[in-house]
């Protein structure tokens, strides 16, 4: 014998979900990391690399259905920086509101280093 499950509550009485701001961070992170020509950015002590430039550094915070996002990255170099940073800042907030439902109602980016961009290596000829 089955017993059919009571029906669901109308969705808006159901609850709520929240998305922590961590989860927001890597996401935004990995949207940044998508774009062309943007990388990430090394911490840096007295100058020198103290971390692995992976991935762009990210801080956000969520407030209810809102998202405020910076980005710390690096451009390849000659790359034209505005338009990568805008490139990188429609990314962030398409990729929040298609996969956490967030509005992205500032997306900061703050490009911390300019590395030169590697030339494809050409094949060697004897």
């Amino acid at each position: 014998m089955t017993t059919s499950a009571p029906p669901l509550p109308d969705p808006e009485l159901r609850g709520r979900t929240t998305v922590a701001d961590r989860a927001v961070e890597r996401l935004a992170a990995a949207a940044a990391a998508e774009v062309d020509l943007a990388t990430g950015s090394a911490r840096r002590v007295l100058g020198l690399p103290v971390s692995d430039p992976d991935r762009p550094r990210v801080t956000a915070r969520v407030h209810g259905d809102e998202a405020t996002v910076e980005v710390d990255l690096a451009v390849a170099w000659p790359a034209p920086v505005g338009q990568v940073a805008r490139r990188v800042r429609a990314r962030v907030a398409e990729q929040l509101a298609d996969l956490a439902g967030l509005r992205a109602v500032r997306v900061d980016v703050r490009v911390t280093a300019l590395p030169a961009q590697r030339a494809p290596e050409r094949p060697r000829v004897r």
